[in-house]
């Protein structure tokens, strides 16, 4: 395992060295260009700007003067060079290296090479070592030796060469080699060889961490900074490899790492991604080697970075990002160390909500340092109440809901708009809490269910209270976007309102009479089904409140429409019970309903296709109606089955009626729903009951059908040139 972390850390720091290195190449260009513009003097002035007086009278002069004049309102006397520090800047901006650093010798033979051939050289004195070890002896003090004196004589090479502009990068280089040769004797001194204790290792591999850097911020090169990083955290590796050192030691040394590393950054601002890398190592190393250390530790370490960003001074992408991400690494620690823990857990991110609360309150003059610490503080109040409300659903619901009152109230007092958005997504929080709670939506055991003093009572109470009081709060507001909030809290309490009246109706018929009566489930549904037709009303008024262009009209017509659908297939499917009466029956007021809800969504539309669609479905309704209530009557008094033609003459006494109706009162629609259902009661006179029925029903059915028919035409023709 310390292998492969190891593998992996040096593989990711030198990615981070390339990117640094070329970050660091356009800093250097810039400086290099703004010490040459200074240098730069201006040009002398031009001969041809000099008036020539010679060979000129008096009267001359003025003519002359008022010439030159003219030439320098005209054009500038002076030459001046080029800007190279507009043109360095449009280079970092397009992405363009300099010409130099783009040339295919200059990065092999100038930058790549030195590092291969500085690696190709450690690996051939440890060759070299294996080779000559069985003809020389050498001793564990001698090699440590020959490794410091190696590192050494690099060191003073580097130092010699660092001053020479063109020798730069090859003796940063050179610079680091000799370090890292510093870092392995000391490591093979302590650990294989046994010359050094743990504690001295430990100190004489941190004075070479100091050193690197001292001389990584000192000297401004990239390659010391990968150095040191890599030598910080291979330290704990190697030596938990070889000694039983302490996990309160072990995180104390990564936060000692992490807080060069501040130190550092402090100082080289341009460099500063590299301390969300050290808090993510950091992580990684502690959740492998000190999963058992005191929680004191991770609050030292979120300390020092909130430290790090208070005494900041520019506000860049990457210390915003550095405040959220030590808040996400120090709860990962707090999970880790206490995952069963979860009232603790829940206080420490009290504690840091406190904290983040009095910083965002002592900077809120300075907008954005005060949003990004606000919002840490949410994030730490979430999780507080995920810890400290871990058993309890209801817990969570209430806090969540006061939650989005509080927060609907500063966001109205202080017209802070992004605090609404937050206030909304509380709610919702709140809203999903209740999904998975047993009794809410349903429960387990119906036998244990109690009217009202439940626990969906509990559950909905608190989020209709929110809803309603931060409707309230938001509605008396005067920005847009807070309106609009308001209107979704509206649009919540309304649809939890209904929502909890239906679950709650439902159970109590379930309880009472699933058992005792047969028609519960029939009753049931036809309760949702009002409920549905009631709950799309609202929201029409509501959309006449709110004015919302699309949402709320859709929703509430689909809602009416299902609900509307729901009771149809009730109706269709309802079973008679012996004690039958015709028309006085539950599924008289379960299609009656649909009629009167296909009639009111007519209302609602004007001069659209849906307004014929509803006009038509009213009419299918009460034939659908007619039909299966005549079949149930034939069920239970014609034993003998011999009443079927009481089905044709149903259909055609109904579409008589419907066909005069529209007559009398020339509604095209009535018209032809009646023609339609008159030609669809001949088809079935003329090829089933002629086949089906005895010849005495024969002459009643057509009997009928001919006396209707006769009376339609008859009056048709009659009010027809008085239409």
């Amino acid at each position: 395992m310390a292998i492969i972390l190891s593998i992996v850390l040096i593989v990711w720091l030198v990615i981070l060295q390339n990117k640094l290195s070329r970050l660091s190449d356009t800093v250097e260009k810039i400086e290099k260009t703004l010490l040459k513009e200074d240098k730069e003097q201006v040009t002398e002035p031009k001969e041809e700007a000099i008036p020539a007086f010679i060979n000129t009278t008096n009267e001359d002069i003025s003519d002359i003067l008022q010439q030159e004049l003219a030439k320098e309102n005209s054009s500038p006397v002076y030459e001046t060079h080029p800007q190279p520090v507009q043109e360095a800047a449009k280079e970092i901006e397009t992405g363009a290296e300099p010409e130099e650093s783009a040339s295919f010798e200059n990065i092999f033979l100038g930058n790549i090479f030195n590092k291969i051939g500085a690696l190709a050289i450690l690996i051939g004195l440890i060759i070299l070592i294996k080779i000559v070890s069985p003809y020389l002896i050498f001793t564990p003090v001698m090699k440590v030796s020959l490794g410091y004196l190696a590192g050494a004589i690099m060191l003073f090479a580097a130092f010699k060469l660092h001053p020479a502009e063109n020798m730069k990068n090859y003796a940063e280089v050179l610079l680091g080699t000799g370090f890292g040769a510093m870092f392995i004797s000391t490591y093979c001194a302590g650990t294989l060889f046994k010359l050094f204790n743990m504690p001295v290792t430990c100190i004489i591999a941190t004075l070479f961490l100091l050193a690197s850097f001292y001389l990584a911020d000192r000297l401004k090169t990239v390659s010391m900074l990968v150095i040191s990083l890599i030598a910080a955290y291979l330290n704990p590796i190697l030596l938990n490899s070889t000694y039983e050192v302490s996990q309160n030691f072990m995180f104390g040394y990564l936060i000692f790492t992490n807080l060069l590393s501040v130190l550092y950054t402090c100082k080289n601002r341009s460099r500063n991604i590299i301390n969300p890398i050290n808090l993510f190592i950091t992580f990684i190393l502690a959740t492998v080697y000190c999963n058992d250390i005191n929680i004191a530790a991770p609050v030292i370490l979120w300390a020092i970075y909130l430290i790090y960003d208070l005494i900041s001074n520019t506000k860049a992408a990457t210390d915003i990002f550095l405040n959220y991400w030590n808040l996400a690494i120090f709860s990962g620690f707090l999970y880790s160390l206490a995952y069963d823990k979860y009232d603790l857990m829940g206080l420490v991110q009290l504690a840091v909500l406190f904290v983040y609360a009095i910083i965002a309150y002592i900077k809120k003059s300075d907008e954005k340092v005060f949003k990004n610490y606000l919002y840490m503080g949410l994030i730490s109040a979430l999780l507080c109440v995920i810890f400290l409300a871990h058993d309890s659903a209801a817990k969570k619901c209430f806090i969540w809901s006061a939650q989005a009152v509080i927060l609907s109230y500063y966001s109205a007092k202080y017209r802070f708009k992004e605090l609404a958005g937050i206030a909304a997504g509380m709610f919702v929080l709140a809203f999903c809490t209740m999904l998975p709670v047993d009794g809410v939506f349903a429960a387990a055991d119906i036998s244990k269910y109690t009217p009202v003093k439940n626990i969906r009572l509990a559950m909905f109470l608190p989020v209709i209270v929110s809803s309603v009081i931060s409707c309230s709060i938001l509605a008396k507001s005067k920005e847009e976007t807070l309106l609009k909030i308001a209107e979704f809290f509206r649009f919540c309490s309304l649809t939890s309102i209904f929502l909890y009246t239906g679950l709650e109706t439902n159970a109590a018929i379930t309880k009472h009479y699933l058992n005792t009566n047969i028609s519960a489930g029939f009753i049931n549904c036809m309760v949702n089904s009002v409920l549905g037709f009631a709950y799309a009303i609202s929201l029409r008024y509501l959309n006449k409140i709110i004015n919302s262009k699309a949402v709320i009209p859709l929703i509430s017509v689909i809602c009416g429409l299902w609900t509307t659908m729901f009771m149809l297939l009730a109706g269709y499917g309802y079973k008679p019970v012996s004690a039958f009466v015709p028309v006085l029956n539950i599924r008289t007021a379960a299609f009656a309903f649909c009629i009167a809800t296909f009639l009111v969504y007519n209302s609602w539309f004007k001069n659209s296709v849906f307004k014929t669609v509803f006009k038509y479905a009213a009419i299918l309704t009460g034939f659908i109606f007619v039909h299966y209530e005549i079949v149930d009557i034939i069920a239970k008094y014609f034993a003998d089955g011999k009443g079927e033609y009481l089905i044709s003459l149903s259909w055609i006494l109904y579409s008589g009626l419907v066909t005069a109706a529209g007559i009398l009162k020339n509604q095209k629609y009535l018209k032809n729903s009646g023609i339609f259902l008159c030609i669809l009661s001949i088809i079935r006179i003329f090829i089933y009951d002629l086949a089906n029925v005895d010849i005495l029903y024969k002459l009643i059915a057509f009997l009928t059908l001919g006396v209707i028919l006769m009376a339609i035409s008859y009056l048709y023709n009659k009010l027809a040139p008085n239409k």
